[in-house]
């Protein structure tokens, strides 16, 4: 689902198609690295995918590309919204039979906070509303939010919830901007089915969890698959501190079929 004009994705509040970087989610200022403080960009305390450096927005430079793929660079300076370390991003689109597959790498030059995500919508019926859709997560919790949708450092089970969707069912009226916590034994993190086309979406990912994020003014959804939001804060997430030693790397794909034909 997205826009008609370029210069309509710079501008657009909602984030459509964007790689959203250098940290995804919402983060409460400020940030430690190595028991340092780090004050970062907010409003109420809060810094939403990483407000006005967000990555969003940037020139992307082509990298490479052929007829199935496609390599974009990125380098976001030193003290970007209060981050520390210049950070050397690329994202590499590439088709693969009906897959689509994400593929991102960050090299940053001192220790920072990194987490990477793809703000795509989607909806497989664009003639009807997302909620006759069957969404599955294979997820038995989600994190739990204080008021301002910042990630506690608590989770909750799905068990007996609207939350539940480790089976396939329709969206109906719930609204969803929730953080699921991904089963690691699971091979498919996510999928979506429209029974108006037959088309059905899998959502493959390395990373540990996905926001699943219904917007309030158009029919879509959005898979965005990353760490932790918040993790800076919460000794006991998985860590998002990237070193120069070691470059962030994250892969997703989207797989499209019709089970049906």
């Amino acid at each position: 689902m997205g826009l008609d004009t370029p210069n309509a994705y710079l501008t657009d509040t909602w984030s459509r198609g964007a790689v959203i970087g250098r940290f995804a989610g919402r983060l409460e200022n400020p940030i430690a690295i190595e028991q340092q403080p780090f004050f970062i960009e907010n409003q109420n305390g809060v810094m939403l995918h990483s407000g006005s450096g967000g990555w969003g927005t940037k020139i992307w430079k082509v990298h490479s590309h052929s007829e199935t793929k496609i390599s974009l660079s990125y380098t976001c300076p030193h003290g970007t919204t209060g981050f520390p370390g210049t950070v050397k991003a690329t994202v590499t689109y590439q088709l693969e039979d009906s897959n689509l597959i994400l593929h991102y790498i960050a090299q940053t030059d001192q220790p920072t906070h990194i987490n990477l995500t793809n703000h795509s919508y989607f909806n497989l019926n664009p003639s009807g509303k997302i909620d006759s859709q069957e969404l599955m997560i294979a997820a038995d919790a989600i994190l739990e939010l204080k008021n301002s949708l910042v990630p506690t450092g608590n989770s909750i089970k799905v068990d007996q919830t609207p939350y539940d969707f480790r089976t396939p069912k329709k969206i109906d009226t719930l609204s969803l901007d929730d953080y699921f916590v991904l089963n690691n034994k699971a091979s498919l993190s996510a999928s979506l089915y429209a029974i108006e086309t037959g088309i059905l979406m899998e959502t493959f990912t390395d990373q540990p969890g996905i926001v699943i994020f219904t917007p309030p003014h158009f029919e879509a959804i959005c898979f965005e698959t990353q760490k932790f939001s918040n993790t800076p804060n919460i000794d006991t997430f998985p860590s998002t501190l990237v070193d120069p030693e070691e470059p962030y790397i994250q892969k997703t794909k989207f797989k499209f079929s019709v089970p049906s034909l």
